[in-house]
């Protein structure tokens, strides 16, 4: 044999093996879940870490998971928000598949992904304030064009048995178990835990938050300052009517945020009805998408964006916390839990939570936006009248000059 070809021989052999190795190790430890084989190990499955390729894993639930009905979608609200495993479900396995830092888009991709791959009888997926008027597209932002839900790509699934960076992610797999250090994500998608750097109070995230924003001029005000986006209106649009035509129940709702988020000292006696448009243009979609004709499940809307006492802490010193918000945007799991006992009518278990949030149909709607504005009015005349001012003195003191 000439060397050349004896090089090609090794060359090959080299290859063949190192890909078979790769293949055995990817397939075994299966660290985003979108390998499920026979012999996918069981015993990885807690130390799984998702935080790096959300998209990617998440529909690696859909794929590992495959007789599950129920599945909740939406942001990092949802993600860290809404628990699979609330023992008031009716059936056993639920699934979060909520993508920190994706909005309409994704959750839209994510829920047809998984309509396309489970038999799902019920789709919870809520809707960020601000996203449906907002032109951001956060799909090249993460792993979302190299994960199954942009489409089927070869390479992305030859990837997943063989490539290098599933290789590495599955030796990362294998010590975090041989170190019982369990990551941030578990094994149903719930975000259980940040590995953030302890130490810092929580009310300096918050000025971080004012301040930075306003120091580029990003501060957003809720008050119907854009066009509502018809991209993203007509996807969710489609997705509602999809929905009902294969017969699953949806329910969408708009997320709450912290009441001083986006008020201000001039809305007590002018109270604003914060993303005003967003939230009339959900009810249109609703309307039209149970008025269509299919014999699926009425599509039903839930809005918990007021000023309601949970939806408004007093804003925390530099040691203590806020007991329903981790941070202005984003509520604990008590509070999804609460959200999730009003939309599918479960046992309350927190304290004055029978009046949180509201079912909106025609005849409630305008109700609703009333006591929207008054709890508003109260909030900034009452108890946020504090933290209305430090808000506004941050902003004055970081927004650019003009």
């Amino acid at each position: 044999m000439s060397a050349p070809r004896r090089y090609a021989t090794w060359l090959i052999a080299i290859v063949a093996l190192t890909s078979l190795a790769s293949f055995v190790l990817n397939t075994t430890v299966n660290p985003w879940r979108v390998t499920p084989y026979p012999w996918s190990s069981e015993k990885a499955d807690p130390y799984r870490d998702i935080s790096s390729q959300i998209r990617t894993a998440k529909a690696g639930l859909v794929r590992s998971n495959p007789d599950t009905r129920i599945a909740v979608f939406g942001s990092s609200r949802v993600a860290n928000g809404l628990d699979p495993e609330d023992d008031r479900w009716p059936h056993d396995q639920v699934l979060n598949l909520g993508c920190s830092g994706g909005f309409i888009y994704e959750s839209v991709a994510m829920a047809r992904y998984a309509m396309e791959h489970l038999p799902l009888e019920l789709a919870i997926i809520g809707i960020d304030p601000g996203d449906l008027g907002s032109d951001l597209d956060t799909r090249p932002m993460g792993d979302f064009h190299a994960s199954p839900l942009a489409g089927a790509d070869p390479n992305s699934e030859l990837r997943y048995v063989i490539g290098i960076s599933t290789a590495e992610e599955s030796f990362q797999t294998l010590k975090r178990q041989s170190h019982d250090f369990l990551p941030q994500y578990n094994p149903v998608g719930l975000r259980v835990r940040s590995h953030k750097a302890p130490g810092k109070p929580q009310i300096a995230f918050i000025r971080e938050q004012i301040t930075g924003e306003a120091e580029f001029g990003l501060t957003t005000t809720g008050r119907d300052e854009n066009e509502l986006n018809a991209e993203k209106v007509a996807g969710l649009q489609a997705l509602l009517h999809d929905a009902r035509a294969k017969g699953i129940r949806m329910i969408v709702y708009f997320h709450p945020t912290h009441a001083l988020r986006y008020l201000r000292a001039s809305d007590a006696e002018n109270p604003a009805l914060l993303f005003e448009n967003e939230r009339r243009a959900l009810l249109k979609m609703v309307d039209q998408a149970n008025q269509a004709p299919n014999n699926g499940p009425a599509i039903t809307l839930w809005d918990f964006a007021d000023a309601h006492l949970l939806n408004s802490d007093p804003l925390p010193d530099e040691a203590s916390m806020m007991t329903h918000w981790t941070d202005l945007d984003h509520y604990t799991v008590e509070v999804g839990s609460l959200m999730l006992a009003r939309m599918l009518d479960w046992e309350l278990r927190m304290d004055a939570g029978e009046d949180y949030g509201q079912r909106i149909d025609r005849e409630s709607q305008s109700t609703w936006f009333e006591q929207v504005r008054k709890s508003s009015s109260a909030y900034v005349s009452g108890k946020g009248t504090r933290d209305i001012k430090w808000k506004e003195e941050l902003i004055g003191q970081s927004a650019p000059a003009p």
